[in-house]
């Protein structure tokens, strides 16, 4: 009996560990490894004793054990992906915290975690399943994380979304410093979240907070941070600002741009594709609000293009994932047009993401275009004057509304 629950426990470490090894970060790849070699090994030697009692059933029932146990661990530790997410840590309020005077300002960003994490990775696949957006089998699941883990390396192992975004939050600070008591960043995914920055503010003797929304404001993963805010018992009051993509001042920085990557080019032959980041289609009944605002800011920059000479037809609206025409399709369009400059313009990416970084580049790829077509890709808003100028811009006016 010992020689089968050694080869059916290191079968089953077997299969959990070579999970470990797909989804592992780099650094801890040495550990689901080793985990890996020394499940195997105690599976090969239990086999080996076993096989040596020369009788041939044993020997088939050992084949099937390490089988079954491998295909076990395997699906064990894949159905524990989606659950490895940490829970944030909500602070604990104080009575002697002293009143501010001054309101405190909260950016809420969905931007990406800096760095490729387990946790991270399964919050992101978790909302998609549970909300009917991603449907897999457990199987696949070590392979999305696999996927996700290679497009990080593919970016150096860094995303500097989230960098931007503390830039936009630093320089928003000096601009509204006599307005606002402090300036902080919550996150859709990550530490804090706007219910545990809501909590600290509290500690802190702040009793109102004006706050704006960096991306996709009124979106369901938007929607569900506030309502995982509202549900807690902090006694903040929020004081939600516009969306910063009602700017006019945001559309038309983005029309000098797109402008300024025409130089030398005959208007009416340019192509502008303005690419927004896009959204599962099981959302879009959940955020319609963002809908509705991302079309405003799309058909606002459509318009001042319009008024600057560019071809009605030759300015496309396109999605980089989840949502169609995407982006292969739409470039394709445009070069059977005769357009032979496309521009192609995120337009409500407060930052890069993953996808913009990598996916749109294989998407322009993939339309295969004649060598005589230039394509010229503008980078999201990152940490752009205009950019900074809208939050500081609807956070003001948030505040004033709320004087009234």
């Amino acid at each position: 009996m010992p020689l089968w629950l050694g080869l059916l426990a290191g079968s089953a470490g077997a299969g959990a560990c070579f999970v470990g090894l797909l989804v592992a970060p780099r650094r801890s790849q040495i550990i689901a490894g080793a985990g890996l070699l020394l499940s195997s090994v105690l599976v090969v030697r239990m086999f080996s004793m076993i096989a040596a009692q020369g009788v041939a059933q044993a020997t088939g029932l050992a084949v099937f054990f390490a089988l079954a146990g491998i295909a076990g661990g395997y699906w064990a530790a894949a159905a524990a992906l989606p659950h490895s997410i940490s829970q944030p840590k909500i602070a604990v309020s104080v009575t002697d915290a002293q009143p501010q005077a001054l309101p405190a300002l909260i950016i809420l960003s969905c931007a990406e975690a800096e760095r490729y994490r387990i946790a991270s990775t399964a919050r992101v696949i978790e909302r998609l399943m549970t909300s009917d957006a991603l449907r897999l089998p457990t199987s696949a699941l070590p392979f999305v994380f696999l996927s996700e883990k290679s497009r990080y390396r593919a970016l150096g192992d860094y995303n500097p979304a989230r960098a931007g975004v503390t830039e936009v939050a630093d320089r928003v600070a000096e601009t509204l410093q006599s307005k606002f008591g402090t300036v902080a960043v919550a996150w859709c995914d990550g530490s804090p979240t706007l219910a545990a920055l809501l909590a600290e503010l509290e500690n802190r003797g702040y009793s109102s907070a004006v706050l704006v929304t960096l991306g996709p404001e009124g979106s369901y993963i938007t929607m569900e941070a506030e309502r995982e805010a509202h549900g807690g018992s902090s006694g903040v009051r929020l004081i939600p600002a516009e969306s910063i993509w009602r700017s006019d001042y945001l559309a038309a920085r983005l029309v000098d741009r797109v402008i300024e990557s025409c130089r030398g080019a005959v208007l009416s032959e340019v192509g502008v594709l303005l690419a927004g980041e896009g959204q599962p289609v099981a959302w879009e009944p959940l955020g319609k609000d963002w809908c509705e605002r991302e079309n405003y800011f799309n058909q606002r920059v459509r318009l001042m293009l319009l008024e600057r000479g560019f071809e009605e037809r030759n300015i496309r609206i396109s999605w980089i994932e989840w949502q169609t025409p995407d982006i292969t399709e739409t470039v394709r369009h445009l070069a059977a047009l005769g357009c032979n400059r496309l521009v192609i313009a995120p337009t409500t990416l407060p930052h890069i993401t993953l996808a913009s970084a990598l996916d749109l580049k294989h998407s322009i790829e993939a339309a295969r275009l004649a060598e005589d077509v230039r394509v010229v890709t503008l980078t999201p808003w990152g940490d752009d004057a205009a950019m900074v100028r809208a939050v500081a811009d609807t956070a003001s006016a948030a505040l004033a509304r709320h004087a009234e």
